[in-house]
């Protein structure tokens, strides 16, 4: 009988006697996560800008004083632009039709991106005096050489712009007179990839020779901006 007992007492102890622990388990060790590349901003639809097209095709038109322009332009590269244009100077009836070329090649300002502009046109002047008197009709190269410096802000892109063209008449002996200005322009979206704004200006004219309006002359500039993208 104690016999018994002493085994039904052992056999209820080994039945209330935890099970032995499970090894633990380790955790799968943890894969990093690479840092979030951000993509670049898209282009905003401007030829002013120092923002490249990136492949983009863009057509851009301004109005108002002194002059219209229309102006065609197509990104080569990440950085480069090539395009063509016509501009129209109705106070001094001056055409000029040539190719540009913008291209970031030049330092940054942070917080602003800088670009080279450069331009080579065809000149004609009609030689009109409604307003300049001492006006002769002329024609030869243009030489352009610029400058943007751009920053995203207020909704769109803010420009500051510093061009210094030459050009060279070949009429009656010759001339070469230099036009050096500088310029303000916000653009800004208005549906898809259209945009408009707004361009200021100031200016100086004076040449040598036998250049049209070679004695010097101020300009001012208010021209109105609309730009969309081609493809």
């Amino acid at each position: 009988m104690p016999s018994l007992l002493a085994a039904l007492v052992a056999l209820a102890l080994a039945r209330t006697t935890p099970d032995a622990a499970e090894p633990a388990v380790a955790p799968p060790p943890a894969v990093p996560v690479p840092p979030a590349i951000s993509e670049p901003q898209k282009p905003l639809p401007s030829l002013l800008s120092a923002e490249p097209l990136r492949g983009a095709s863009l057509f851009s038109a301004s109005l108002g004083w002194p002059r219209v322009r229309a102006a065609y332009a197509q990104g080569l590269s990440s950085s480069t632009d090539l395009g063509g244009f016509v501009d129209f100077d109705y106070s001094t009836t001056e055409l000029r039709a040539g190719v540009s070329y913008r291209g970031q090649v030049i330092p940054r300002a942070p917080p602003f991106d800088g670009a080279l502009r450069l331009s080579l046109a065809w000149y004609h002047d009609s030689g009109g005096r409604w307003l300049y008197h001492r006006n002769h009709p002329d024609e030869g190269v243009d030489l352009g050489l610029g400058a943007s410096y751009s920053r995203r802000g207020a909704g769109g892109v803010i420009s500051l712009l510093a061009d210094a063209p030459i050009t060279i008449t070949l009429k009656k002996d010759g001339g070469v007179f230099v036009n050096p200005r500088a310029a303000f322009a916000y653009e800004a979206p208005l549906y898809g990839a259209l945009t408009v704004g707004l361009q200021l200006g100031l200016g100086v004219r004076a040449g040598v020779g036998n250049a049209p309006l070679k004695r010097g002359i101020a300009e001012v500039t208010i021209l109105a901006l609309v730009s969309d993208r081609v493809f």
